[in-house]
């Protein structure tokens, strides 16, 4: 998988995603460490900035992340709508946390071919 010319996860995690004016509970489908796939109740323009919060297990611990990025893609879904975000540039830290995170859901993927199973739970 693919999100932004990047190696991505698929996930499924509470986001708090906040705009200028709204601010609306959502869910984390897909990460990368250059973007965000997240189903929200509301939409938002192509070009939108917006604010992510969410948790994200790696590292050893559970992180609090704070992440902004900019709407480039979007389409109704039967939830309510499926964003693209294109995330700002992050710091170091914050790339570690994202790529262990990567990493973590390779090695269950992984593993799950290795004994045949099928994973039930994307988180």
């Amino acid at each position: 998988m693919s999100l932004f010319h990047a190696p991505s996860t698929q996930t499924d995690r509470k986001v708090i995603v906040k705009g200028q004016t709204v601010e609306v509970e959502g869910r984390l489908l897909e990460i990368s460490t250059k973007g965000l796939a997240i189903e929200s109740p509301k939409n938002a323009a192509i070009g939108i900035r917006l604010e992510t919060r969410f948790e994200l297990p790696a590292l050893g611990e559970f992180n609090q992340m704070n992440l902004h990025g900019i709407v480039r893609e979007h389409h109704a879904t039967e939830k309510g709508f499926m964003l693209s975000l294109e995330l700002e540039e992050q710091d170091a830290q914050t790339l570690a946390i994202i790529q262990d995170f990567l990493d973590y859901k390779q090695r269950l993927h992984d593993l799950s071919e290795q004994y045949g199973y099928k994973a039930s739970n994307p988180t």
